[in-house]
């Protein structure tokens, strides 16, 4: 198992009402990951330096926390799918999808298999008790702090999505997409101003674009009519990274501060709104980002 599982960077003074994560760019490689497709293959699967561009939280006033794992060992993104079933049915091999919680293909466009081998439900149980579990421990208990402290939560769950879609057969037409679950897990104010604030600096932004409205994160944490928002926020790679490389482009400093002015903005906006009341609609099922 990896020496870390996760880290906080917390504020260094007063907090805001804001909450941030990244849970998919983590790089410590568990000893017992056993795979066998190409590293920098398996490597496209992070969001490669989403933890970088948005290092700057908690100095807004926003703990934000960081997986350290990779997304491919165990993804906190995706429900947890086997602890029940390993207890109703005793271990077993285990089926995932391409892309799921344990996934067995390095990317969706990938052609490239994980494993050479049959993971069993017991292997992945031990993932998710090691690694998948802490982690949305650790979130709630943020969460549970700042609606104690401020009275509400705005969660802002930062990814990455790549520059194409339809596995690489169209254009992504979007610099920046909010989800909320088609307004299920965050007040659809909150999400429209951030969108207002992207629009303002350039960034072709929409909210809820299918296959982008948020997954096991948002749909688990985020409940408006309790004052606890929480939106999916997805950045085009190709804004600040060369996909193929996984280097750095020298506009993700431009990047980087662009952002920061826009969830400054944010974060003053939403300390100011104490009073907001939820038009959240019932939560709907739940399907993967």
């Amino acid at each position: 198992m990896a020496a870390h599982i996760l880290h906080v960077d917390a504020p260094p003074g007063s907090r805001s009402c804001l909450v941030a994560d990244s849970p998919h760019s983590g790089t410590q490689y568990p000893a017992d990951f056993n795979y066998a497709c190409d590293f920098h293959e398996l490597k496209k699967a992070e969001d490669t330096a989403i933890d970088r561009l948005f290092g700057f939280f908690p100095a807004l006033g926003a703990p934000f926390l960081q997986a350290d794992f990779p997304r491919a060992y165990v993804d906190p993104n995706r429900k947890d799918t086997v602890t029940q079933k390993l207890a109703q049915e005793g271990d077993q091999p285990y089926v995932g999808s391409e892309t799921g919680l344990v996934r067995r293909k390095c990317t969706p466009r990938s052609s490239q298999h994980v494993y050479d081998r049959t993971l069993s439900l017991s292997e992945v149980f031990n993932r998710v008790a090691a690694c998948h579990k802490p982690y949305h421990d650790k979130l709630a208990q943020l969460l549970d702090e700042t609606v104690r402290e401020k009275g509400r939560v705005v969660h802002v769950n930062c990814h990455s999505m790549p520059s194409t879609l339809q596995r690489g057969t169209k254009q992504n037409p979007f610099d920046v997409i909010i989800g909320t679950y088609d307004g299920a897990t965050c007040d659809a104010a909150i999400a429209k101003k951030l969108q207002q604030l992207f629009t303002a600096h350039g960034y072709k932004c929409a909210i809820d674009v299918p296959g982008y409205r948020g997954a096991e994160i948002i749909t688990r944490h985020g409940d408006p009519a309790h004052h606890r928002h929480s939106l999916q926020l997805e950045i085009n790679r190709a804004l600040y990274m060369n996909e193929d490389t996984l280097v750095l482009k020298p506009e993700a400093v431009t990047v980087k501060a662009g952002l920061q002015s826009i969830m400054a903005d944010f974060a003053a906006w939403c300390d100011a709104q104490p009073g907001l009341q939820s038009t959240a609609t019932p939560k709907p099922p739940k399907s993967a980002r």
